[in-house]
């Protein structure tokens, strides 16, 4: 479903307008981009609750977590999930930091374990309860700062509710645009174990040319997407 979503955005974002009869009937489920409204939360609730869910158990526990989740779908069958989660919980935030006056991002470089190679991402990171108090714009600003070295600035929900990162994740995405955040005096320190180098001055053009080109993972690149969209709107590109 991710990537039907990312294939709307970039029609959207390249398309003009007048293909779409002024509005976004392309994407009929998207989250609402443009603005307001949570039709499509009711839908979702009303098909999620013809699934039963049976039972679930942590099987495994470290950084990330394994969840076997037993559920009994719409046709009567019974199957078994196993689903990744994190340990501090389900909620993640992504920030894309856009600078007005050069019209540029400000992204980084970090290290993907999975991949064994580095890549193009925004700002990223776990909402915890104890750095944030489980508030997702504490942790977007916290996470801003930390990766970014960049606080302050005006910020803009790219999201009515937080999205299922994919099929198989219990972890939610919030995301946000922040415009004209500014260099941090005393930046909060990285993780232990993340290797990050801050890229600013990052055309939208670059940007999609990592996204296109598999330089950027691709909850960074869906962010980045999102970003694009809401700059387009409001008329900042």
């Amino acid at each position: 479903m991710i990537f039907l979503h990312l294939f709307r955005l970039v029609l959207y974002v390249f398309l003009p307008m007048h293909c779409f009869g002024g509005s976004l009937s392309v994407a009929p489920n998207l989250w609402k981009v443009r603005g307001g409204g949570n039709e499509n939360i009711k839908d979702v609730d009303a098909v999620s609750s013809s699934f039963q869910v049976l039972n679930e158990k942590v099987v495994y526990s470290g950084w990330r977590t394994i969840t076997k989740r037993k559920v009994r779908m719409r046709s009567g069958k019974v199957v078994d999930f196993d689903l990744v989660g994190v340990k501090t919980g389900g909620g993640a935030v992504l920030i894309f930091a856009w600078d007005t006056q050069t019209k540029t991002a400000t992204l980084i470089r970090e290290y993907m374990p999975a991949s064994n190679s580095i890549l193009w991402g925004l700002a990223a990171g776990l909402i915890e309860e104890k750095k944030h108090g489980n508030d997702p714009s504490v942790a977007a600003r916290y996470e801003l700062e930390e990766e970014c070295h960049l606080t302050g600035g005006t910020w803009i929900p790219l999201t009515n509710v937080p999205s299922a990162m994919d099929k198989y994740a219990l972890t939610d995405i919030t995301a946000y645009l922040v415009l004209d955040p500014t260099p941090a005096i005393n930046p909060k320190p990285l993780d232990e174990e993340e290797d990050i180098e801050i890229i600013p001055g990052v055309s939208i053009d670059k940007i999609m040319e990592y996204i296109s080109n598999g330089g950027m993972n691709l909850v960074s690149g869906w962010g980045c997407l999102l970003a694009i969209a809401k700059l387009k709107e409001i008329g900042e590109v």
